[in-house]
């Protein structure tokens, strides 16, 4: 049986009442699920843990090679460490919610469904689905599987343009992508980290056209 480990209150004073963080960490498999919230998740080792409801209202990271799925719930945040050994993977699908996912150190994520307020991805993410509400903020690869890709530089709120097309299952999608360029930090323009991949009937298609065009020659 699958079970939460090392439960843990923190009791923080703020005057003038008294209030409480609950903090749960995974090591081993877990499940958090309908009526569960907690401030703090943390999963460690190669736990794999399924959140299918529940609430998260500050943070969820996924450490070390442990596997987080997110299928239903409601997240502030969720990340993967930025520490250099961490290879941890996200999945999000079915109707989670998030505010902001990080992708950092080796980790990865997977997003199949869902609703996210902005992503940012410092190695790599396969978007498969879903909704991004606010925007996409890459500095490594982001994988786009889809199809009717439609690139436009001037569109969205964050200056680095605007990517719209459909996913695999139809559902139209529209992302704002991030651009920074100031003084004294690092540039991040999101744009040439992405890979466009249509699905398999487009390169069908692609390839139908290529050999139609070396007949005609």
């Amino acid at each position: 049986m699958r079970e939460k480990i090392h439960t843990i209150l923190i009791l923080v004073l703020l005057s003038p009442a008294l209030c409480q963080a609950t903090i749960v960490a995974f090591y081993t498999d877990g499940l958090i699920q309908d009526g569960d919230v907690y401030d703090y998740v943390s999963v460690y080792n190669d736990a794999t843990v399924d959140m299918t409801g529940g609430i998260v209202t500050v943070q969820l990271g996924a450490y070390d090679s442990s596997t987080v799925n997110i299928s239903g719930g409601v997240l502030h945040g969720v990340f993967t460490s930025a520490g250099a050994s961490t290879a941890s993977t996200l999945n999000l699908s079915g109707s989670m919610q998030a505010d902001a996912v990080g992708i950092w150190g080796l980790g990865t994520l997977n997003m199949f469904g869902g609703t996210v307020r902005s992503v940012e991805n410092n190695n790599i993410a396969n978007l498969y689905g879903g909704i991004i509400s606010d925007y996409l903020w890459a500095t490594s690869t982001v994988n786009i599987y889809g199809y009717g890709f439609q690139y436009n530089p001037l569109a969205g709120d964050y200056r680095g343009g605007q990517l719209t097309g459909f996913w695999m299952n139809d559902t139209a999608f529209s992302i704002d992508l991030w651009y920074l360029n100031v003084p004294y930090a690092p540039l991040i323009d999101t744009w040439p980290h992405i890979v466009l991949i249509p699905e398999p009937a487009t390169l069908l298609l692609l390839g139908l056209g290529v050999l139609i065009l070396k007949k005609r020659n």
